[in-house]
């Protein structure tokens, strides 16, 4: 048996679940915010509301882009990290398509990274609008 076969998987074995956890972070971080900002509109004064509407409106259109964009992120460095196993299994067993495998768990894991760009783009963007709103005042 060749054990050279399980370096490629072996070696980003680690790699994948610290990502996936600063994915998780994210979504809670996430979550929080939208808890927050319902409460606010939900529980907040009438004059207040309407007065800050329009910003909120923008905050929650990037919101949900943004959570989208964290449940793929989420969802494909799992099945990037499920096909990793899978792939150390077949390296193991000796399976011919453990290739195959590697490759779709790397795609999966690299649009995962790819997502995770492009919602911290959209995170701060977001941020931007806060500093606006308070260069505004």
């Amino acid at each position: 048996m060749d054990f050279n076969i399980f370096l490629l998987p072996a070696a980003l074995f680690p790699a994948m679940p610290l990502m996936m956890i600063s994915f998780g972070n994210r979504y809670s971080s996430m979550s929080s915010l939208i808890r927050k900002i319902h409460d606010e509109l939900i529980d907040g004064d009438q004059a207040k509301r309407s007065k800050s509407a329009k910003g909120y409106l923008k905050q929650i259109s990037i919101l949900r882009k943004r959570l989208m964009l964290n449940r793929a992120t989420q969802t494909l460095g799992a099945l990037g990290f499920l096909t990793n196993l899978v792939a150390m299994y077949s390296a193991f067993v000796n399976l011919a398509w453990f290739d195959l495998i590697f490759t779709i768990g790397m795609s999966a894991f690299g649009l995962s990274i790819l997502l995770f760009i492009i919602e911290i783009q959209l995170a701060t963007r977001a941020l931007d609008m806060h500093l606006e709103d308070l260069e505004e005042l």
